[in-house]
């Protein structure tokens, strides 16, 4: 009897695997990441470098060069260290300065 009730868990974790269509859902150019994300300049978080549930179509070129490119190939629930360099034509205080933005994925809308 236990060699049969461990053949039917396994079989129904094997069967909840194959149904759970985010287990395996990796971001792609195309696709749309909801992100939570901060940017950090050294320890401090900067201005204007912060948002929640953020839907970012990866290959937009919405963001600054860089930063999207770093999101391919995350799952979702992974946190990410994003390293940029923002463009010398960029805001005063930020111009030029390589900055780091801590990014979560929470979905994935493949396209």
């Amino acid at each position: 009897m236990k060699k049969i009730i461990g053949t039917v868990a396994m079989c129904g974790a094997m069967v909840l695997a194959a149904c759970d269509s985010n287990a395996e859902k990796l971001a792609q150019n195309g696709d749309t990441v909801i992100i939570d994300f901060a940017g950090f300049l050294g320890d401090e978080q900067f201005q204007g470098g912060t948002a929640q549930n953020y839907p970012l179509t990866l290959g937009s070129g919405q963001f600054v060069p860089g930063f999207e490119e770093q999101l391919v190939g995350a799952k979702i629930g992974e946190s990410r260290d994003v390293n940029i360099t923002f463009p010398q034509n960029y805001v005063p205080g930020l111009a030029g300065k390589d900055v780091v933005f801590k990014v979560t994925v929470k979905d994935i809308l493949q396209k």
